[in-house]
């Protein structure tokens, strides 16, 4: 997936539940429905900084993690 500056993302689904699993304990967050902006990609790591609507720090995640927010929501 070609993931640019400024595009709208959130998590794989597989990955979301995953994350949401082994968390259990503690603070709890949906990640099914949190949503954020890419800062930066990087094309040599394949990976992309992500800023996360609820947050004022960003996040750096491997692009194939993250979905582009308008594709339809698949199991």
């Amino acid at each position: 997936m070609n993931l640019q500056r400024g595009d709208r993302v959130r998590l794989a689904p597989n990955i979301a539940v995953r994350l949401m699993k082994e968390h259990d304990k503690g603070h709890k967050v949906n990640w099914l429905t949190r949503r954020g902006l890419v800062i930066r990609v990087s094309a040599p790591t394949d990976s992309a900084t992500v800023k996360w609507d609820d947050r004022i720090t960003t996040d750096f995640w491997p692009t194939r993690a993250l979905q582009k927010a308008s594709e339809k929501f698949e199991w």
